[in-house]
């Protein structure tokens, strides 16, 4: 920095002076004068570069309030979350119609949590059910239904499909949990005859998220609960349903049945069902009644009877997921249940609109 430079910008009149006397007999404090001035300087670019220094306002440096989001928008446009069904069921069709590594990669970059558990058990399952590995993803054009409502998280989409050859309407639950985490593919379920799904609000609304009390007729968690107890096997006793009588619970009591009775001389038979928290979600209609997706996970086991050996090789679907051709102490299935019910606003009974079942596991010893 120049003396001329110090002196027109730095000092005042009075300070002029010392500087002056400086420079005629203490060279040493001038050299620690200008030392002073360039760090106050230099301190002074430092806290302006940091938004608060030397009186410098927020506006000046580009700092503003972020523009609050509204709550009653949503996330995605309709091109974009059509977008994100396409690159999600792209990768869904490609993981069930490849093999090897880059099956498992597409099948990851699809579908998530309980949904990549079931397609991985009809993968596991193909050789013995061909008609088990099917995709539920072989349509033209997905219809979209509803996406989420708000800037919060878990986000989902909502899509219809039904397969050019015909068949049931398959329902579609995309979700994503956090803004580092794409949205993969939860479930798919088939729709169950002559069910039909409510109009959800406008999409460039989305739809909110029902969580407890906000107005349907039963809490979505207590719903699933109370469903996925009334099929126990051995039957429970069991206080008012506030759901329809449905075939598929009906089917899944009456197989129960069979089963223990089939199988009594050699073993006894059991089965539970229990709701998989995370995987519940009620999407909101415009009716202010509720979609509610949830999955339960049911448990067959069988306690062989002292001195009973079960041979498994007929069972070849029980092979495919233990590995064992014989029992001699007991063996356990796991299935997953995905069903989706209709639940009214304030009043009145949820209905099962959607339901199947995926084997995904087996054991033995």
């Amino acid at each position: 920095m120049t003396r001329r430079a110090v002196t027109s910008s730095e000092q005042t009149s009075s300070e002029q002076t010392s500087s002056e006397q400086t420079r005629r007999g203490h060279p040493g404090r001038s050299l620690a004068r200008r030392i002073r001035v360039v760090a106050g300087s230099a301190m002074c670019a430092v806290m302006v570069t940091s938004v608060a220094g030397c009186g410098v306002g927020d506006s000046l440096v580009g700092i503003h309030a972020a523009p609050q989001a509204k709550a009653d928008t949503a996330p995605l446009t309709v091109d974009q979350a059509k977008k994100i069904l396409t690159r999600s069921f792209t990768a869904a069709y490609l993981g069930e119609s490849t093999t090897g590594q880059a099956a498992k990669t597409a099948l990851q970059t699809a579908y998530t949590t309980e949904g990549l558990r079931g397609v991985n058990g009809r993968s596991k399952l193909a050789k013995a059910q061909p008609a088990a590995a099917q995709s539920l993803l072989q349509a033209p054009h997905p219809k979209l239904l509803a996406v989420s409502r708000g800037f919060g998280f878990p986000r989902f989409i909502l899509a219809q499909t039904v397969a050019s050859g015909g068949g049931l309407p398959v329902l579609h639950l995309l979700t994503s949990p956090d803004a580092a985490t794409p949205y993969r593919i939860a479930t798919s379920v088939e729709m169950v005859p002559p069910a039909h799904v409510n109009p959800f609000n406008p999409l460039g609304q989305g739809s909110p998220l029902v969580t407890k009390n906000t107005g349907l007729a039963v809490d979505p968690a207590k719903l699933m609960s109370l469903y996925a107890a009334q099929m126990a096997f051995p039957a429970k006793p069991a206080g008012r349903s506030p759901f329809v009588a449905d075939p598929f619970s009906s089917q899944i009591r009456t197989g129960a049945a069979g089963v223990a009775k089939a199988v009594a001389v050699q073993a006894t038979f059991t089965q539970t069902h229990k709701v998989i928290p995370s995987s519940v979600y009620a999407v909101g209609q415009a009716d202010g009644g509720g979609l509610v997706f949830g999955v339960i996970e049911r448990t067959d086991h069988f306690a062989v009877k002292k001195g009973q050996s079960v041979k498994t090789v007929g069972n070849k679907a029980f092979v495919l997921l233990s590995g064992k051709k014989s029992v001699a102490r007991s063996a356990s299935i796991t299935t997953l249940e995905f069903v989706v019910f209709s639940v009214p606003a304030s009043a009145g009974k949820a209905t099962l609109v959607a339901a199947r079942e995926q084997l995904v596991a087996g054991s033995g010893s």
